[in-house]
């Protein structure tokens, strides 16, 4: 059996370093979620899903594919909102797309073409897909995005959430069963 966590975060221009990934915070915050990813897969989760968006998707989407060459039983789902999700990326961020795409175990493609709510969608169907959701999350920086939407929806559904502050680093579970232990 498969136990599921999708993995997402807010838009990295939410964050103090944007797209700075040399950036000491950014460093800092992606170490905190490869330790968490290696920390779930300790717990049993063996597919990790994500909805390829630039940022958090993507970081946990590299971290997870350098996992798998170690361990054949890690899974890594790309949810793709609609074909030509990468487009308008930067050519670095579309390379580094289209290498999690041809590393990952499987691609799931929303829509054909874009539609408003088509991020959204994918998020959706990866927290529908999953047991549990790691987002790297701040609630101040709530603005109605499609991340805010999904970590609503997830909340809603009474998913177990691993919340990581991009700044503090800090994590905490949200709708944790009371018999589950942080």
């Amino acid at each position: 059996m498969n136990h599921r966590c999708a993995v997402m975060g807010q838009h990295p221009l939410c964050f103090p370093w944007g797209f700075d990934e040399e950036d000491t915070q950014c460093r800092s915050m992606k170490l905190e979620l490869a330790q968490r990813i290696m920390e779930l897969r300790q717990c049993g989760v063996t597919e990790f899903q994500v909805a390829c968006d630039p940022g958090v998707g993507l970081y946990a989407a590299e971290i997870i594919n350098t996992l798998r060459e170690n361990d054949q039983a890690l899974r890594l789902i790309c949810a793709l909102p609609h074909e030509g999700q990468a487009t308008k990326w930067t050519p670095q961020l579309r390379d580094r797309y289209f290498n999690m795409l041809a590393s990952c175990t499987d691609i799931i493609c929303i829509a054909l073409h874009e539609q408003p709510d088509a991020q959204f969608s994918a998020y959706q169907q990866i927290i529908k897909q999953s047991e549990v959701l790691m987002t790297v999350y701040d609630p101040d920086l709530s603005n109605g995005s499609a991340e805010d939407k999904a970590v609503a929806y997830a909340l809603a559904l009474g998913k177990p959430t691993l919340v990581i502050h991009p700044q503090t680093r800090k994590a905490r579970w949200v709708n944790m069963p009371e018999n589950a232990t942080e």
